[in-house]
């Protein structure tokens, strides 16, 4: 099992929807602290495992699996991220467009993602 992160503006900018349930084909790439940003900033006690990003490198191996939970994650902005401000809300379905929630501006996802595929099996 697999903690992904999707940044908003991935899906905002050519996304498509997915649901739990869902099998989906992403190219992920490793998650540590500089490569999240700032969710590592602002979720506390979050793990991530890798980042989806159809805009990355296209030569890396497709990675297939069953979504079994999203998330949405909001956070504070002042100058930056807000450490610690981080709201991460269950949902059933990723939507392409989604709203900030008062003060705290939508980010992106975090998925739970059932790896069916091994990406490194040739």
């Amino acid at each position: 099992m697999l903690q992904v992160w999707m940044d908003f503006w991935q899906m905002e900018c050519c996304g498509t929807p997915f649901s739990v349930g869902d099998e989906v084909s992403w190219l992920l790439r490793p998650a540590d602290t500089t490569a999240l940003g700032w969710p590592g900033v602002v979720l506390d006690g979050v793990t991530v495992d890798a980042i989806e990003d159809h805009h990355g490198d296209a030569e890396a191996p497709q990675t297939v699996g069953t979504v079994t939970s999203i998330a949405t994650a909001h956070y504070r902005l002042a100058t930056k991220p807000v450490p610690g401000s981080g709201i991460v809300t269950p949902v059933d379905t990723a939507e392409r467009w989604n709203d900030d929630r008062g003060d705290h501006r939508f980010g992106g996802f975090l998925i739970g993602l059932l790896v069916t595929t091994d990406p490194t099996a040739g």
